[in-house]
This record gives structure tokens, sequence and C-alpha cells, in this order.
């Protein structure tokens, strides 16, 4: 494939070269993934919840222990996919990730019991997410920009939030009219013929055609004296692991993602089931999902721009505060105005997620992006595993989730605390690229 295109727009450095940056197409290629794979398993499959659960038998902490043990894998192979991606490059990850994803759903399409679920949802549906869907994703679009990190990176994860509203109601008229297994099956086989052409696209990094991040010259020539009216290239701040991990951002942009995830996900997994709590059918339940993921898409957009030009951590604290009141909207006003409180509350924790990845890349640069991402799944995903499992107990003791809402509220506060306390790090004493050649 040639590696640019002619365009007359871009950035300055872009018009200059007279070429459209493939960095681009990259973006375009890793959001259309995001979209449909990412989407229909993270966002999507929140609306199997009931009909599998029915379907089988089985209880609310017995469905939820399926997403948390898919989580626990998730936490286990981050670190590991971490380290293949910037080691050995996205595009083999983002190939295998997206087969294995869509096989797994075909087979769990076939799935005759619940060891039959466990076995297929987390050995190789969630492997094939964890290895080409998330991380990988966002890690290649990191390698690609600095200047631009902000827009490339909001791009994509507004594609994951559209996912989730372009998607949810594709898979409820499935379910409706197809039943949950015929609906699993061609969704599988869709994302299995969508992973080929995107492989196909992908570049793991502009070095690898010659390029550099935003389109600038590979080595450009040294001025004496640098004409103030020309674009300059921007500097790279390069951590590697281990300097990022002896500094207190990181764990304090760790434990922030911790509490952030770890709520938002028990909200995710149990929201249809908490919707007909509060008293809407299925058919009203995917309409108020559908509607809160179509919010969070300019959501995610606008305010990733937003923390490439302002305050990531103020952003970031004034999200998770409103996600807060969502919750306790939902709780306390009963009706459709707590509803709409409380989906406008998960709309905005939706919407500020970019922000939080935007703050990673700036902060610790492009090498271990996808190894840093890794090493916090470790922890994050031991939230995720833990909260809905919660979430089902108490509905399954209760009758409620209630409890639920009063407990996670919180969490959204202490994450907006600690994002708010993570300030950007001083460059490292020692050179990066030395640090990354003897640290692997």
């Amino acid at each position: 494939m040639d590696s640019y295109m002619t365009d007359d727009k871009g950035t300055p450095d872009e018009q200059r070269q007279g070429r459209f940056f493939y960095g681009w197409w990259i973006v375009a290629a890793a959001s259309l993934q995001g979209m449909f794979g990412n989407g229909s398993i993270s966002s999507g499959f929140s609306r199997f919840f009931d009909p599998i659960r029915m379907d089988m038998g089985i209880s609310y902490t017995q469905m939820a222990l399926v997403f948390s043990l898919a989580r626990a894998e998730g936490g286990m192979g981050g670190p590991l996919v971490g380290w293949l991606v910037d080691k050995f490059g996205s595009r083999p990850m983002i190939f295998f990730g997206g087969l294995a994803a869509g096989i797994g759903l075909i087979l769990l399409a076939h799935a005759q019991s619940y060891g039959q679920l466990v076995l297929i949802f987390v050995g190789i549906v969630s492997v094939g997410k964890t290895a080409g869907l998330g991380q990988t994703l966002m890690a290649t679009v990191n390698q690609w920009f600095i200047r631009r990190k902000a827009v490339a990176l909001s791009t994509l994860m507004t594609a994951f939030a559209g996912g989730g509203a372009i998607v949810v109601p594709i898979l409820h008229l499935g379910i409706v009219n197809l039943g949950w297994r015929d609906t699993l099956q061609y969704t599988g086989i869709f994302i299995v013929l969508l992973t080929l052409p995107v492989a196909w696209i992908i570049r793991s990094k502009p070095e690898d055609m010659g390029l550099r991040p935003d389109g600038d010259p590979i080595e450009p020539a040294r001025e004496a004296s640098p004409d103030p009216g020309k674009p300059q290239q921007t500097p790279e701040q390069d951590f590697t692991v281990r300097q990022a991990m002896h500094t207190s951002t990181f764990w304090l942009m760790l434990f922030g993602v911790v509490t952030r995830v770890s709520a938002t996900n028990a909200i995710i997994v149990h929201l249809f089931p908490i919707l007909q709590w509060k008293g809407l059918d299925d058919t009203e339940a995917t309409l108020y999902a559908s509607i809160m993921f179509f919010l969070a898409i300019p959501l995610r957009f606008l305010l990733g721009v937003a923390g490439g030009k302002f305050s990531s951590r103020k952003l970031l604290f004034w999200g998770m505060n409103l996600g807060a009141v969502g919750l306790l909207g939902l709780w306390l006003i009963p009706g459709i105005p707590g509803i709409v409180i409380f989906m406008l509350g998960l709309a905005i924790v939706e919407g500020i997620t970019s922000v939080n990845w935007i703050m990673l890349g700036d902060y610790f640069g492009r090498s271990r992006f996808a190894s840093l991402m890794g090493i916090m799944s470790v922890f994050h995903n031991m939230g995720l595993f833990v909260s809905p499992i919660y979430a089902g107990m108490v509905r399954d003791h209760t009758g409620s989730y209630s409890l639920v809402l009063i407990t996670l509220a919180p969490m959204f506060v202490a994450s907006a605390i600690l994002f708010s306390l993570a300030r950007k790090p001083p460059m490292p004493s020692i050179p990066s690229q030395s640090s990354v050649a003897n640290l692997g």
C-alpha cells in the first residue's frame, strides 16, 4: 500500500509535505475495530446478561462472575500484552486478538452449560479482547502522534463509545428477533471479517514506514538558527517503565484508574438489570442505554481534546464527581428524573475516559505506553473482578441495587481526588533511550 495519499489539509507540517499523514488511516482502522469489536464485548455484551442468565437458569452472581473472571484474565494478561506490543509491535496482536474474539463469540453461541460459558468467554473471547481490542489499539494510536495525540486518542475513544451507541441497539434487535445465540454467532463472524482488512492497514509505529509522529521528517537537518515561523518538532518525554513507576504521579493515576473503572464496570455490567429494577422493560432500557452511549460520543471527543489543551487533572476531578451525583440521583430520585440524572452522570464518566489515557501518554511518552497500561491493568482488573460480583450478590440477597449505588458513588469521589493530585512529573534524569535498551 502507498504510504501516503495526497490531501490539501492537515497540520502545517503535513501541508509542507503535501501529503496526507498515514497516521490518520491508523486512527480510522483502529476506530472501526474498537467500535465494533470492543463495543460488542465491553459495552454491548451486557445486553446478553439477562437472556443468557434466564436461558441457563443461573443467578445474578453467577452471571456477574463470568464478566469478573474475564477481567481477571485481562489483569493477568495485560502486562504480557503490553510487553509484546512494545517489543514486537501491535499489528500481529490486533490480528490475533480480533480473530480470537470473533471465533470465541461464534463458539459461545453454542455453549450448553455454565461451565462452557465461562470457559469460552474467559479463555477465548476475553483473551482476544485483551490481546487486540483494548490497550493495543490505544498503544498503536499513541505511537503515531505527539502534537495531535489528544485529537487522535480522543477519536479512538469516541469510537469505543460509538460502539456502545451503535452496537447495543443492533444486538437488542438481534436478540428480540433471532435469539441471543444467533446474534452472538453473527457478531463473531462480523468481527472476524472486520479484523482482516484492519490488520492489513495497521502499522505498529511510524518509523516502520520511514515516518515520524505527526508526519515530521524522520531526521530533519539541524539549523543554527531555527526559523521562528517554521513549525518545529515536538520534543518527546519518554519514561521507561522503571522510571515511571518511581514517580508518585504514576501511582496516583493508577489508583485513580482502579477506583474509576471498578465502579464504572459494576454499573455497565449490571446496567440492564439496574434499569429493569427501576421499572423499565427491555426496549426502554435499551433506549436509555443507547442514549447514554450516544451522549458519550461527543463528550469523549470534546473532553479528550480539552484534555490536550487544559488541565487533565481538573477535567477528571469534575467528571468523576458528576458521576457520583448520577449514582446518588438514581438512588434518591424516583422515576424518570432519577434515571435521566443517572444516565447523564454515567455519560460524563464514560466521556472522560479518554482524558485518563491521554494524560498517561502526555506524562510518560510513547515507548512504554502499552507496558504501563498493562501494569495498570493488573491492579484495576482486581477491582473489576470484585465489583460486578459484589453488585450481583447485593441484588441476589436484597432484590435491590440501592446498596450498590450508595457504595460505588464514593469510589467516583475518591477517583476524582486521586486524579487531581497527579501532576506531570519532571523529565527523568537518565536518558530514556539508554534505559530502554538496558530494560529491553
